[in-house]
């Protein structure tokens, strides 16, 4: 029982006759009259009763009249859902991203996306870490992942969007008298080595902003000297200006934590790492498509 039998079926009840249906289905009556056939044959009934050369509905076709007008108007309400999903009039993304970068430069990539296709939700899922990144993606839980590069899947695609560059926030008035001295000319970025005695306010190991903060003191000879582990990443700005510790923060946070009274310093050398979107190298759905054409255009647009 397909969509195409039960239209004939319902054009010679609406038509009262198989001329004047298959006139206005545009097929030849012979076809038509084959169609009812086949159909009754599958169903085991008698749809319409034959007199003379008119029909009569059978209590059987007087019985699935209604079901049949019901079946097209899902069909027709089902091509409709599919057609507005596949020109982004609505739909779902499911992107994994790191809380990390949940401000820069995801907030600004979602609100570009949502501006050009306000009928999509986007929900974000996050992760502990890159792999937890690339594991959500890899499984299908999420068609996109926001995650620092390179990542080592060969089952993975990226685009790159650009450099994000880290800074060191310290608690209100540390280094005062290093800023005063400076107070006539451009502050100048702070050196890992200069944390060599003040605690740190980190996240838990394997992070991605963990990892770049103990790559860069050990390549100044510096063990970190950790006062706070914490995943809980909105307590690290409230824990440096409480006091408890420095923290390596994406340059939007650090600037912010900075207008909060922090001191925000960059790193010398400067501490950047590589962003990108990572995606399975197979069929994406229209709205994923459309994200990875914003994130190919957004290209170096990190901050």
């Amino acid at each position: 029982m397909d969509e195409r039998r039960l239209r004939c079926f319902l054009a010679v009840v609406d038509e009262g006759t198989v001329t004047r249906a298959a006139a206005r289905l545009h097929v030849a009556q012979p076809s038509l009259s084959q169609t009812l056939r086949a159909l009754e044959r599958e169903l085991g009934v008698v749809l319409f009763h034959r007199l003379g050369r008119g029909l009569r509905l059978s209590s059987a076709g007087h019985a699935l009249t209604g079901p049949a007008r019901e079946v097209l108007v899902a069909i027709e309400a089902a091509r409709a859902a599919v057609s507005e999903v596949s020109e982004l009039l609505r739909g779902t993304l499911h992107l994994a991203a790191l809380a990390t970068l949940a401000v820069d430069p995801l907030a600004g990539l979602i609100g570009r996306y949502r501006r050009a296709h306000p009928g999509i939700v986007v929900r974000v899922h996050e992760p502990e870490s890159t792999a937890g990144v690339s594991a959500l993606v890899r499984d299908g839980t999420c068609e996109l992942g926001l995650t620092p590069l390179p990542v080592r899947d060969q089952n993975l695609r990226t685009v790159a969007l650009g450099e994000q560059e880290l800074l060191f926030v310290l608690p209100p008035g540390a280094l005062a008298d290093e800023d005063r001295s400076h107070q006539h000319r451009t502050v100048e970025p702070l050196a890992p080595a200069a944390l060599r005695a003040i605690p740190l306010v980190v996240s838990p190991p394997g992070t991605s902003t963990r990892t770049l903060l103990e790559q860069a003191l050990e390549a100044v000879g510096v063990t970190p000297r950790i006062a706070v582990e914490t995943a809980a990443r909105e307590a690290i700005v409230p824990l440096v200006l409480a006091g408890a510790g420095a923290a390596l923060l994406p340059a939007p946070l650090a600037r912010e934590a900075g207008r909060r009274g922090a001191v925000a310093r960059a790193a010398h050398p400067r501490i950047v790492r590589r962003i990108g979107v990572v995606y399975r190298d197979n069929a994406l759905s229209p709205a994923a498509r459309a994200l990875i054409e914003l994130a190919r255009g957004a290209n170096g647009h990190c901050k």
